[in-house]
């Protein structure tokens, strides 16, 4: 680009311009002269382009305003009326991001398409989304995506509904971000940050309709956004749209939309609180211990770069000395940290979790006296150059998983922008490398200790203790409340809410007008790419091991991961072989301590994991391929370390340290439990596919069935340890075989010699040992399980396998996957329902799933499901629609990969016998996909939903009213096998 500072371009004044080498970019800085929008383009060669324009949003309540005005914004608009232009986008277009994000201080609307003409259909959706939204004209948004009284008849009780307001019910049932609720506002108590962005379930009912404009009125300006433009695009073509079409129509103002430096505390605050359990759980460890830092500002990108390691050195890794030492003094199960600089002060937050309310002045004591001894004695400099090769070992990978890059970038640079600052100074990371090494070597790393921790006095300890009382009487207090509010109304305002409510369900149930659904712009079938994706992937041998090589520009980087047949674990070993997995890496071998061993993973490697699970053959139900499978990726220059790292955790591991063993079994039950809160809608997937496939089955006992074990396990360690110990000895000798090995490796094929040399090396060191192979044993066992919570909402999941009734995996499963989300579940579920989303999947192993998220109803989303067969029936749709399905069908095929994605699909669908000739099929099958053939396949629905089976995970309440649908009912924490 030949551009030049202070000149116009299509009226932007280009303010700067930069290289940002660690991104092979060019940045350009531009300021629109009439309407005082701020844009960013980062002129790189990535062909995944991403647009996003942000605005600063300060709440000054609870109510969510900003939540529900980014909901709403995307419910119609000035030129695309349709009532939901997002889900015609999701529909129809070849994005690889699509989406909107309220944060604590911000809004972001960004979108992602690698197809040029695809990625100005979304910019000019979402411009005119943002600038021209329908919500300030319809009352019946805010009523859909936020809140509204809904009574359908006189003698009805009344009730509140609303996707945000289920949405944030669900949200806040999580104690984990329940507390992370309470800490912000508690952290900040005199500025925007005092209050929930999401909002408070308690006030979004007080969001009144003037209220909601007028936040939309006062932010949503050019003047108050931030424009991002990344990636190989015209970018004058670009620049001359958004003028013309947009910003020339705006008058630049004063918009006040700063955020005030919250004041520091003259002194440490304490505090206490509860969070709901369900009534009787058991709340013996399961209290949660913060202590929580404010200091200086996300503009001091040095001073974060450090601090931000200091977590890394001080918490995140088994050999950190803070951490080590609260779990070694009982104060918990496990801690868990995070530096958050995604707000203008930053906090840093350090939780035990699995703790007791008594042990808090315990926790800051060591807390204090570990710090002091850290700062006197010094940190050891091989945990800060760990922390230091891992950190940027991440950086230099850039792997974001589906995520693109550019979206990531646009996140990392709003923590400069959004306050003010330079938004380039946070992706270039080269200068705070080489300053932070330097600094390694000195005690500057102590003196920030002393600085952040010990003389800051703006922090604060918390204590979050359970209470099985105050879910219950919150739902009283809100029936009476609703009671309260009914009995004060009139007759005529009753009324007027019935009609309200009707008025609502027939805008949801009405459909588009084929004129509005002609405003959403599309692509045509001739603008996709026939030719399906082929894997990367070559067959050779190594010393008679299988080795899959994919060849992948990895950046010097090699991604290796070890496939070992796991027949030989018997189905009474599985819980165990899941906790071997879960402590590999972290016990000693015989060459290192656990903490020397995480410190040379970490110096030497971008990380090393484990993982059991089991695949199935494509269209074969009945089969199970267990697989214990090692992850690892290292610089090409780092593989004799990387082998050497290797041996010692399958090789060399030990399980004879009674203390670590008990520590690392203790923490495995309180992560369960936490994420059991945390993934209900994963425990209901994972319950249904074990009802109907033995790799399901298989893969569910690493899930609820594993909790019921290490609960157990923990409950009775020191009697058990013994045969624990003896057990998991034999069972990693039996597991880390040559036997059936297959290797996946990822790199450039002009390094993949070296690689076999070190891998040869290697691979004598495994076993050859063979052990006998053990039949997973498995029956179809319906069990229609309902799992109580202390959740507000429910996550209701129906499932069943086709090709046991009769039917193959065929690509318009894949269209119709498409049309049930994106317009049926999306209408009846989340719409109509108030649920925040619904799911389906059509597996190749016949796995039907149906399921719904953070849903407040039960029986109504059954009630839907069972629709789906008369749904498709009738279902008449435009020549048009039908192209837009398939479009959006084939955006989820063409996701872009990372270059460890490539390698690692490619193993997966090796291991699955997928061949690039059923890619093609399946695509072929998508692209002609009719009507006709999709509304035949409500034969292949109604069987397998007389043939299905269903399970829950929800509210206790919710669920006892229900209980007649349910083959058993039980706590969660109290579920078995």
């Amino acid at each position: 680009m030949n551009f030049e500072n202070n000149k116009i371009y299509h009226g932007f004044r280009l303010v700067k311009s930069s290289p940002i080498k660690e991104l092979d970019a060019e940045s350009y800085q531009f300021i629109h002269e009439k309407s005082g929008a701020r844009l960013l383009f980062l002129d790189t060669d990535d062909d995944n382009k991403v647009f996003s324009i942000s605005f600063r949003t300060t709440p000054t309540d609870d109510t969510g305003v900003a939540h529900i005005v980014e909901h709403s914004t995307l419910c119609g608009s000035r030129k695309f009326r349709t009532k939901e232009p997002f889900v015609e986008l999701l529909k129809g277009s070849l994005n690889t991001f699509l989406n909107a994000m309220t944060f604590p201080d911000k809004t972001m609307y960004p979108v992602a398409s690698q197809n040029d003409k695809d990625f100005q259909n979304l910019i000019d959706v979402y411009l005119d989304a943002v600038f021209y939204p329908l919500m300030t004209q319809m009352p019946e948004i805010l009523m859909q995506e936020g809140w509204h009284y809904e009574i359908d008849n006189t003698d009805a009780p009344l009730r509140y509904s609303g996707v945000v307001y289920n949405e944030m019910k669900g949200a806040l049932s999580s104690p984990e971000s329940l507390l992370e609720r309470r800490l912000l506002n508690s952290m900040f108590p005199d500025n925007t940050y005092a209050f929930e962005s999401g909002g408070d379930p308690e006030s979004i009912p007080s969001l009144t309709q003037k209220d909601f404009i007028e936040f939309h009125q006062k932010y949503y300006h050019p003047a108050n956004s931030y424009i991002y433009l990344y990636g190989k695009m015209d970018i004058m073509q670009k620049l001359a749209f958004l003028d013309d079409e947009y910003l020339s129509h705006f008058e630049k103002i004063d918009i006040v939309s700063h955020i005030d430096m919250q004041l520091p505390f003259k002194k440490e605050k304490r505090s206490t609180d509860v969070y709901p359990v369900s009534s009787g759980e058991d709340k013996t460890g399961k209290t949660f211990l913060s202590y929580n830092f404010v200091y200086g500002t996300a503009l001091d990108t040095l001073k974060c770069f450090a601090v931000d390691l200091l977590d890394y050195v001080l918490l995140k890794s088994q050999s950190a000395p803070l951490r080590n030492a609260l779990i070694k003094a009982g104060i918990g199960a496990d801690v868990s940290s995070s530096f958050d600089t995604g707000l203008l002060q930053p906090w840093w937050n350090i939780t035990v979790t699995g703790a007791e309310p008594e042990n808090t002045d315990k926790f800051r004591d060591i807390f204090i006296h570990t710090i002091k001894e850290l700062v006197e004695k010094g940190i050891d400099k091989k945990l800060l150059r760990a922390a230091f090769n891992i950190t940027e070992f991440k950086l230099r990978e850039a792997d974001f998983g589906q995520a693109p890059k550019g979206l990531i970038y646009n996140i990392h640079l709003m923590k400069s922008w959004l306050y003010d600052g330079d938004p380039v100074s946070q992706l270039q990371y080269e200068s705070l490398l080489a300053e932070i090494k330097e600094k390694i070597e000195t005690d500057y790393f102590e003196k920030l200790l002393q600085e952040v921790l010990l003389d800051n006095q703006h922090k604060l300890l918390f204590t979050f203790i359970p209470d099985d009382k105050i879910a219950a009487a919150n739902e009283k207090k809100l029936t009476v409340l609703l009671q309260k509010k009914k009995e004060a109304l009139s007759a005529e305002e009753i009324e007027t809410i019935i009609a309200n409510t009707k008025k609502l369900k027939q805008r949801q149930q009405t459909p588009d007008s084929p004129e509005a659904l002609q405003t959403i712009p599309m692509l045509a079938l001739s603008d996709i790419d026939k030719k399906a994706r082929k894997f990367i992937i070559e067959k050779k041998t190594i010393d008679g091991i299988e080795v899959l090589a994919h060849n992948v520009n990895t950046n010097d980087i090699a991604y290796l991961d070890l496939y070992f047949d796991a027949s030989s674990i018997s189905s009474a070993k599985l819980p165990l072989a899941f906790l071997l997995v879960d402590i590999l890496s972290k016990v000693a071998t015989e060459k290192y301590s656990y903490e020397e061993l995480a410190n040379a993973v970490n110096l030497n490697t971008g990380g090393i994991s484990f993982d059991l699970s089991a695949y199935s053959k494509i269209g074969e139900p009945d089969s199970v391929i267990p697989k214990l499978i090692v992850r690892s990726k290292a610089l090409t220059a780092k593989l004799p370390e990387l082998f050497e790292l290797l041996e010692q955790l399958t090789v060399k591991s030990c399980f004879t340290d009674k203390a670590r063993l008990k520590e690392l079994v203790v923490q495995s039950k309180a992560n369960m439990e936490l994420d059991l809160l945390n993934s209900a809608q994963q425990v209901v997937a994972s319950r249904l596919s074990s009802y109907f496939s033995p790799s399901g089955a298989y893969n569910e006992q690493g899930g609820l069935t594993f909790y019921s074990f290490i609960k157990d396990l923990a409950d009775n360690f020191d009697e058990r340890y013994d045969l624990l110990q003896h057990d998991l000895a034999k069972l990693f000798s039996s597991s880390f075989t040559r036997k059936n090995l297959l290797v996946s490796i990822t790199l450039k094929d002009t390094q993949y010699d070296a690689f076999s040399a070190e891998f040869s090396k290697f691979a004598v060191k495994i076993s050859d040992k063979a052990y006998p192979l053990q039949k997973f044993s498995f029956e179809i066992n319906k069990k229609n399980e309902g799992f109580q919570s202390s959740s507000q909402v429910q996550y209701v999941g129906r499932g069943a396998n086709f090709i046991r009734n009769g039917y193959q995996y065929t690509g318009k499963l894949a269209v119709l996957s498409t049309i049930l989300r994106c317009t049926y579940f999306w209408n009846k579920i989340r719409v109509q329902g108030g649920a925040y989303g619904a799911f389906v999947r059509f597996g190749r192993d016949g796995e039907l799933y149906f399921g719904s998220y953070r849903d407040p109803n039960l029986m109504e989303t059954l009630q839907a499901y069972d629709g789906t067969v008369d749904f498709l029936k009738n279902m008449n749709i435009s020549d048009r629609e039908m192209t837009k399905y398939i479009i959006g069908t084939i955006s989820n095929l063409d996701v872009p990969l990372t270059p460890s994605a490539k390698g690692k699909s490619a193993a997966a669908a090796y291991i699955c016998g997928i061949t690039d000739q059923s890619i093609q099929k399946i695509r072929d099958e998508v692209l002609s996909a009719s009507q006709e053939e999709i509304k035949d396949l409500n034969k292949m629905i109604d069987a397998c939903l007389k043939d299905s089976a269903i399970c829950v995970v929800g509210n206790e309440e919710k669920l006892k009213e229900n209980q007649t649908i349910f083959k058993s009912t039980c706590n969660i924490f109290e579920a078995s096998n």
